[in-house]
């Protein structure tokens, strides 16, 4: 995968991402029909000037009946669907909606084209359009127009089912037309359409009376985001793998939520949260349910989703018992049950003779990887929301793949390089952001110990990794979490005792879960589904992470969406994905050159 590729998906990723933001703005200001009229005139002017620099309007007859269709129905059905959805609807809620569609492409797919609609596929629509329900029905009440409301997603909804019905039958014209000349006949044909439809005298009086504002607007929907926007989607889905491609689309309604927050002080629900949550495990499940072959199973997807799930809540668990007690005390509580249901395992399950020399590096692993990672995460946490630490969390990947360069001896990248620059920025803007914030809740000395905590997780990653193989992977976890909870005898505080004798049933379950689910569950569970897939779609999962802390610290401990979790946020996920998959991709690019 070239780096101009991937710059830009990227690109288009957050042109897209913003989009409905300028959507919203132009259907409410100007309305619908006569946004889509100006809209369209301007991108039909810019396709057609393309189309006769590149001399590609020559389509045979046999092929201009499809061509109408795609036209009429797709592109003239995608545009109505969204100029008047998102009259009546949140940019934030839109962009939800709008992520079905990669699963509506796949079932018209099948209903259309004949495609295979596997299990995988359907297992996704199901869990996506739940998702969907629950996004519709949950703010259905609190829209002070339930009916304009339902109106609204029914209209975005119907948006997805245009596009996919555009992406399935122009599918034979791109392969034999090109990808632009395609587009650009389709959306000239659109054009006319929309115009007889939509074009009265008044849209000539909306064009006139146009603020500098909804030039703004209109300037960035036609340039970048429909013009631009495709260009640069072709170009980087040509140079790099569907799957990796596809990947990519499941920013596009995060970046939408977060902008719509961001831009246009829209509020995020708990129905938000917890809908787009299921439409975008729908889409995955739906995506990367096939590469689970062979000895893959539905248990190791159920396992893998279980133990980044379950990590992904340990922030908000661990953040709420600190905010309770004391750094110190979480700390012990977490450590000492585990390490002792960790030790009760191993002598169940037992464990072959270990050489001392492979005793020393779990020991310095267990003590300076897990047990300072402990210490620091702790710590930190006490000035640190539990949704900046989980993205925080998410810079391991990143911290791992350094240590295996300073401890293991692995090659340097400049993937790697570029990864770790990319997301240390993303670091920086959260610190820059904290010291901004007025309500001033986060402390930039908090941030700095929970990034060096996961340094920490690095190392011992690193140095248990060997011994893993060697030993066992569950045997090993079990002796180093057995080792990590010894020195918790030194923060023992002296009010430990009626501390705890104080806890509430809330703060009992919290501790249960960290211990049981959080740890022990969620690392045999990973073992698990590692033992029964790809390393590399593994690794894909760990995306998740981030985004459950933030979902778990706004719902459960009403935590803010502010603007530097936001754009601290998708620095970091951004640096690990180019760290994580560009070598996969440069290699995966040149083993056929090899043959």
């Amino acid at each position: 995968m070239e780096p101009r590729a991937l710059l830009a998906m990227l690109v288009t990723v957050v042109i897209w991402g913003i989009g409905p933001v300028f959507l919203r703005n132009l259907s409410v200001e100007l309305g619908a029909a006569d946004h889509l009229a100006i809209r369209y005139v301007l991108v039909g002017i810019l396709f057609a000037t393309g189309l006769a620099w590149t001399g590609g309007w020559r389509i045979d007859r046999a092929d201009w009946p499809r061509l109408f269709i795609i036209s009429s129905i797709g592109m003239v059905g995608y545009n109505l669907g969204s100029a008047f959805g998102f009259e009546r609807v949140s940019a934030g809620i839109g962009s939800l909606i709008i992520g079905t569609q990669p699963l509506l492409i796949a079932l018209f797919g099948a209903a259309i084209a004949k495609e295979r609609l596997g299990p995988a596929a359907i297992a996704g629509l199901v869990v996506a359009f739940a998702g969907t329900a629950i996004l519709v029905s949950g703010d259905l009440a609190l829209a002070g127009d339930g009916w304009d409301f339902a109106i609204g997603c029914a209209l975005v909804f119907a948006c997805g089912i245009g596009w996919a019905i555009y992406v399935v039958v122009s599918k034979p014209l791109v392969q034999k037309y090109g990808s632009f000349n395609i587009s650009a006949l389709s959306i000239i044909i659109a054009t006319g359409l929309m115009l007889a439809l939509l074009a009265r005298p008044s849209t000539l009086d909306t064009l006139t009376a146009m603020s500098m504002k909804s030039w703004l607007d209109m300037a960035y929907i036609v340039i970048p985001s429909t013009f631009l926007g495709a260009i640069t989607w072709n170009y980087a889905a040509a140079r790099m793998p569907s799957a990796a491609a596809g990947a990519f689309l499941y920013l596009i309604p995060v970046i939408g939520v977060a902008t719509g927050a961001a831009m246009l002080s829209e509020s995020v629900t708990a129905n938000m949260l917890t809908g787009g949550a299921l439409i975008l495990a729908g889409v995955a499940i739906a995506q990367f349910g096939p590469m689970l072959r062979g000895s893959a199973s539905l248990a190791a997807l159920a396992a893998i989703i279980f133990a980044v799930t379950m990590w992904g809540l340990i922030p908000v668990a661990m953040r709420y018992l600190i905010l309770g007690t004391s750094p110190e005390t979480a700390m012990v509580l977490r450590l000492y049950p585990a390490g002792l249901i960790a030790i009760i395992a191993v002598l169940i399950i037992g464990v072959r003779q270990i050489e001392w020399r492979d005793w020393g590096r779990i020991v310095i692993a267990s003590m300076v990887g897990n047990v300072g990672y402990q210490i620091l995460a702790s710590y930190g946490m006490q000035t640190v929301p539990a949704s900046w630490t989980g993205l925080l969390f998410g810079l391991e990947p990143v911290f791992i793949a350094l240590f295996a360069v300073m401890l293991a001896g692995e090659r340097l990248t400049p993937w790697l390089v570029g990864g770790i620059t990319l997301a240390m920025s993303g670091t920086a803007a959260l610190m820059l952001g904290s010291a901004l914030l007025p309500s001033g809740n986060v402390s930039p000395w908090g941030l700095l110990l929970v990034t060096l905590s996961t340094m920490g997780w690095g190392i011992y990653t690193v140095l248990i990794r060997p011994v893993s193989a060697k030993y066992g992977a569950f045997q090993v976890a079990c002796l180093a979490l057995g080792i990590s909870a010894l020195p918790m005898v030194l923060f023992v505080p002296q009010d430990f005792a009626p501390v705890v004798a104080a806890l509430v049933a809330t703060q009992w379950a919290a501790i249960f879960f960290v211990v049981v689910f959080g740890t022990f569950l969620a690392t045999a569970a990973w073992n698990y589904a590692l033992g029964h897939m790809e390393s590399s779609v593994a690794g894909i999962f760990l995306y998740v992470q981030p985004v459950v802390a933030a979902i778990g610290g706004i719902l459960i401990l009403g935590e803010q969406l502010t603007w530097p979790l936001i754009a601290g946020g998708a620095l970091i996920i951004a640096g690990v994905a180019v760290a994580q998959f560009g070598p996969r991709q440069r290699k995966s690019r040149l083993e056929p050159e090899r043959a």
